[in-house]
C-alpha cells in the first residue's frame, strides 16, 4: 500500500520553498570532510545517497563560519564554496532540497578563556562571520541555512544562564542573553535577503542546572519569529552534560521530544522541526497528525537506512533497517574522532566502495551461522547471484540478538531481527534450521565456498571450586527462570552489567565482581555507558570493581583486591560474563578437504555487532 495519505507525505512551504515531504535529515557529524574541513567524494557520496532515498530536505552537518576548529566541515572563507557547491548541487540534482548549518563551537576551559571574557570588537567579528558564511551558502546553491543555537556550542552559551555569566548587554535576564542570538540572525537575514529561508537550531530544555529552560526556550523562539526566522529546528541537551538529550539511547522513549515541539508550538506560528528518536515512519506521521510538529527530523535513522522515507512511501515499512539506538555511529565513533559508520547499516559512509557489483562467477556458497554475521553475509552472496545454503543448528534465525534483546530497554533489537531474517526470507536463500553442518554435511553438499560465521562460546574460568552445577552462562539467565535469589555476576562489562539489571527487576539480590577499575569499559561511553551505570548504581547493588574471585567454597566466593585486601561473598548461584572464545572447531576439522573458507563475526575473535554485520557484508561482497 502507497502511504501517498499520510501527513508526512504532504509538501510544505518554509518561508518561499517548498518542500516535497516532512521528512527532514538531521545535521550530524560524520567526519567524511577532508582534514581541513573540504567537501570530499566521500561526503558527496554519503548525502546523495539520502537525498536518492527520498528525504525531502537535508540539512547539512555544521560548517564551521571561523577557521578556529578543525573537526567540523567549513564555510569560513570562499575557498570551500566550490566544494559546498558540488555537494548541494549534487543534493539537490535527487530531488531533495539543501540546507547547510552554521555553527561556532564556541569556547570553553581548553582555550583558556569562556564567552565571558570576549570582548565586543571579537564579539562583533564572531557575528559577521556568521553573515558571511550565510552569503556563502546561498552563493553555493543552498536551499536554506540554518543557525545552531543548541547543544552548548557558541549561541548557546550565550543563551544558557549557566554558561553566560556577562554584566554587560549580552548577560544577565534571558532577553539580555538573547542579543547576541537576535544579532547573529540579523546580520545572516542581511546577508541572504528576505526571501531566503533561514533556520534556527534550539535546545528546548538543556536539562542542566541553570541552563536553558523550557519557558526560556519559548521566550527565546517567539522573539526569534519576530525577528523573522522562518523555522525552529527543536532538539535538547548540551554537549559535555547532557549528550544523552542530543543523541538518545535505546533506553530513552521514541519521540521523547515532542511534548517540547507541542508545548512550543502553541507559542510560535512558523513551522516547527522535531528531533529525539524517530526511527518509525507511523510514530513519525502520527507526530504531525497529533499537532506535536511541522516537520520531523531524522539523523540516526537514515544513516541506517537511506531508503527509509522511499519504503515509506510505498508501505513496506518492515524492510526499513531500523536503527537501533546504539549510538555507535555518534558515540563510540565521534567519541574517537572517527568518521562515520553504523552498526547495522554497512554501507554508510562508504556509499561508493560497497555499492553491490553483480559477480561474474556464480558459486555455491555454505554460510554456516544464523547470526548477525551470517544472515548479512547469505544476504550479500544473494544480491550478488550466487547460491547460497545458511544452515543454522538451531530451531530460529537470528542467533545471539535474539538474547541480546531480553535485558531492559534491549526490546528494540528485536525489530533488526526480524528484519535481517524476513530480508534472507524473501531472497533466493536455501534455509536449513536445526541442521548442524559438520564436516559430513560439507562434503555432501560441496560448496564452492565455505562461510563460518558459527559465534562463540562463553568461557568458564578457571577457577578453583567453581562448578557447573551451580552457574550459568549469561544466556542462560536471561532466558531461563532462576530460582536462585542470591546471584554473583562475574564480570562487569556491558553483559554482566545487562543481566544484573536483568535479575535485579526481577527481585533478585545481585552481586557483581568486575576485575577492571570500573564497570561497562566495553558500552558505547557517551550516553549508553552513562545511563546504565546510572541505572544501576541507582538500584545500590553490591559492587566489586578491581576485583577478583579466586577460589570457591561451598556458598561463598573468596575475592581479593589489587590492594591485596579479601573478602567473601555468599550467593546462590553465579553467572559468568567473563567473555566467550570463538567456535573454531569446525575450520580445524575441514582443513583437510581444501575449501575457500572465510570467516565471520565471533568465530574469529569475540566482539559485537558492528564487526558481524560489517565482516558479512565484507565477505559476501568479495566472494
Amino acid at each position: 500500500m502507497v502511504h501517498t495519505g499520510w501527513k508526512l507525505f504532504e509538501p510544505i512551504k518554509v518561508n518561499r520553498l517548498e518542500i516535497k515531504n516532512r521528512i527532514v535529515m538531521l545535521p550530524m557529524g560524520n567526519k567524511l570532510h577532508s582534514s581541513i574541513g573540504e567537501v570530499t567524494q566521500r561526503l558527496i557520496d554519503y548525502y546523495v545517497e539520502r537525498a536518492k532515498g527520498g528525504t525531502g530536505l537535508i540539512i547539512v552537518q555544521s560548517a564551521d563560519v571561523t577557521d578556529e576548529s578543525e573537526q567540523n566541515l567549513r564555510i569560513c572563507s570562499d575557498d570551500y564554496v566550490p566544494g559546498l557547491n558540488d555537494l548541494a548541487e549534487s543534493i539537490k540534482s535527487w530531488g531533495a532540497r539543501a540546507a547547510i548549518q552554521l555553527v561556532h563551537r564556541g569556547y570553553g576551559p581548553a582555550d583558556g578563556f569562556t564567552i565571558n571574557e570576549l570582548g565586543e570588537e571579537k564579539i562583533r567579528k564572531l557575528i559577521e562571520a556568521f553573515g558571511k558564511a550565510a552569503e556563502r551558502a546561498k552563493r553555493a546553491g543552498y536551499d536554506a541555512v540554518e543557525i545552531h543555537g543548541a547543544h552548548g556550542y557558541l549561541i548557546a552559551q550565550f543563551l544558557s544562564g549557566s554558561a553566560n555569566k556577562r554584566t554587560d548587554a549580552y548577560g544577565g535576564t534571558i532577553e539580555k542573553r538573547m542579543v547576541f542570538a537576535v544579532q547573529v540572525y540579523r546580520k545572516v537575514r542581511e546577508a541572504v535577503g528576505e526571501q531566503f529561508p533561514i533556520f534556527f537550531r534550539l535546545s528546548g530544555d538543556e536539562f542542566v542546572a541553570g541552563g536553558i529552560t523550557r519557558e526560556e526556550s519559548t521566550l527565546i523562539a517567539k522573539t526569534l519569529e519576530g525577528e523573522g526566522v522562518n523555522l525552529i529546528s527543536l532538539s535538547a541537551g548540551r554537549r559535555g552534560d547532557t549528550p544523552e538529550w542530543i543523541t538518545q539511547p535505546m533506553a530513552m522513549p521514541r519521540g521523547v521530544l515532542t511534548p517540547l515541539s507541542l508545548e512550543l508550538k502553541k507559542s510560535v506560528s512558523i513551522p516547527v522541526l522535531v528531533a529525539g528518536r524517530i526511527n518509525n515512519p507511523v510514530l513519525a506521521n502520527s507526530i504531525l497528525m497529533e499537532g506535536k510538529a511541522d516537520l520531523v527530523g531524522i539523523g540516526r535513522g537514515l544513516i541506517a537506512d537511506p531508503w527509509f522515507p522511499q519504503k515509506a512511501f510505498d508501505g513496506k515499512t518492515e524492510e526499513i533497517r531500523t536503527c537501533i539506538a546504539c549510538n555507535y555511529c555518534q558515540g563510540k565513533r565521534n567519541y574517537l574522532k572517527l568518521s562515520v559508520r553504523c552498526a547495522i547499516n554497512p554501507r554508510a559512509g562508504k556509499e561508493r566502495e560497497t555499492a553491490f557489483l553483480p559477480s561474474q562467477n556464480r558459486r555455491k556458497v555454505l554460510v554456516v551461522g544464523g547470526g548477525p554475521g551470517g544472515l548479512e553475509c547469505a544476504h550479500t552472496l544473494s544480491e550478488r547471484g550466487h547460491e547460497v545454503l545458511l544452515f543454522e543448528k538451531g530451531p530460529r534465525l537470528g542467533g545471539k540478538l535474539r538474547v541480546a534483546a531480553l535485558p531492559p530497554h534491549k526490546e528494540e533489537l528485536h525489530e533488526l531481527t526480524d528484519f535481517l531474517v524476513k530480508r534472507v526470507e524473501g531472497e533466493r536463500v536455501s534455509l536449513f534450521l536445526n541442521r548442524e553442518a559438520d564436516e559430513g554435511i560439507i562434503k555432501k553438499i560441496q560448496p564452492d565456498v565455505l562461510v563460518l560465521a558459527n559465534g562463540a562460546t562463553p568461557i568458564f574460568p578457571s577457577i578453583p571450586g567453581l562448578g557447573r552445577n551451580f552457574c550459568y552462562t549469561a544466556e542462560e539467565a536471561l532466558t531461563q527462570n532462576l530460582r536462585e535469589n542470591e546471584i554473583l555476576i562475574l564480570g562487569g562489562g556491558l553483559v554482566g552489567c545487562e543481566v544484573a539489571e536483568f535479575l535485579e527487576a526481577k527481585g533478585k539480590k545481585v552481586i557483581i565482581f568486575e576485575i577492571l577499575q570500573e564497570l561497562g569499559m566495553d558500552m558505547e561511553p557517551y550516553v549508553t555507558r552513562k545511563l546504565l551505570l546510572r541505572r544501576i548504581f541507582e538500584k545500590k547493588l553490591e559492587i566489586h570493581t578491581s576485583t577478583e574471585v579466586y577460589q570457591i567454597e561451598g556458598g561463598k566466593a573468596l575475592f581479593r583486591d589489587q590492594k591485596g585486601r579479601g573478602g567473601f561473598s555468599h550467593f546462590e548461584a553465579i553467572v559468568l560474563a567473563v567473555g566467550f572464545s570463538p567456535n573454531d572447531g569446525l575450520v580445524k576439522s575441514i582443513e583437510p578437504l581444501g575449501l575457500e573458507t572465510y570467516r565471520v563475526g565471533d568465530c574469529i575473535t569475540p566482539r559485537g555487532i558492528f564487526e558481524a554485520i560489517h565482516e558479512g557484508s565484507t565477505v559476501g561482497r568479495f566472494i
